[in-house]
């Protein structure tokens, strides 16, 4: 009798567990369609609206607005993690590097209003001791690039402990200039950004190799760095 009553106690809290974890993902759901509609500004309220749901329903699933915010944006990096791994069992750093870039602005093209909420709400960068912040958000794209670049730093005879930091600087600065790009996308279409900062990152990735004596091209592709016409100064 013991024995079949934990079972149904185990198998309720399984259950419980399961709509649980459907519930969250639902708000989270509704949480990207209020940052859509309303960008930045979107907060509790939006997004109660967006679920059909009241805030103090919200609070059940979400200790807070941080909390569901983090959520949304483990979701976010998520989708960039994914999209290297898929690439990473063949991936030399050129590759990696410019299927970051890729990864980026795809989900920024296709989700620009959810992007700059993740990458720019206080909110995220102000977490609890304990708790990750956006910047941390990022960390594994940072892992798969850290992972390659350490993997070819060791190849070649070099120390690849600095690989991590080299892993970081490359998400910051893909980060910085996707979230540029949102409020200039009449400066360059988002192919012509992506092979501009893969060739900006090859180029010093090249010079470390050329450095251990490796036989590599850090030239860029011809017309990404286009000379002025000759009349530019007229």
């Amino acid at each position: 009798m013991v024995d079949r009553d934990v079972g149904w106690t185990d198998g309720r809290s399984s259950r419980w567990d399961d709509h649980r974890a459907a519930r969250r993902e639902q708000l989270i759901d509704a949480a990207v369609v209020a940052i859509k509609e309303f960008g930045t500004d979107a907060g509790m309220d939006q997004i109660a609206a967006a679920a059909r749901t009241s805030k103090p329903v919200i609070y059940r699933y979400f200790a807070d607005k941080n909390e569901l915010y983090r959520a949304l944006g483990e979701r976010v990096i998520g989708v960039i993690a994914r999209a290297l791994q898929r690439v990473q069992d063949e991936a030399e750093p050129q590759v990696l590097v410019a299927a970051s870039i890729d990864a980026y602005l795809q989900l920024l093209a296709d989700n620009p209003e959810l992007f700059q909420f993740v990458t720019s709400h206080r909110s995220l960068h102000e977490a609890r001791p304990g708790e990750p912040t956006a910047f941390e958000f990022a960390r594994p794209v940072a892992e798969v690039l850290t992972t390659s670049l350490g993997r070819r730093l060791a190849e070649v005879g070099l120390d690849p402990r600095g690989a991590r930091p080299w892993g970081e600087a490359i998400v910051g600065f893909i980060e910085a200039a996707s979230l540029w790009w949102i409020e200039h996308p009449d400066v360059m279409t988002r192919d012509e950004l992506r092979d501009y900062l893969s060739a900006l990152l090859w180029g010093g990735v090249a010079g470390v190799l050329q450095g251990a004596g490796q036989q590599v091209d850090p030239r860029p592709a011809p017309g990404i760095f286009a000379p002025l016409p000759a009349d530019a100064d007229a």
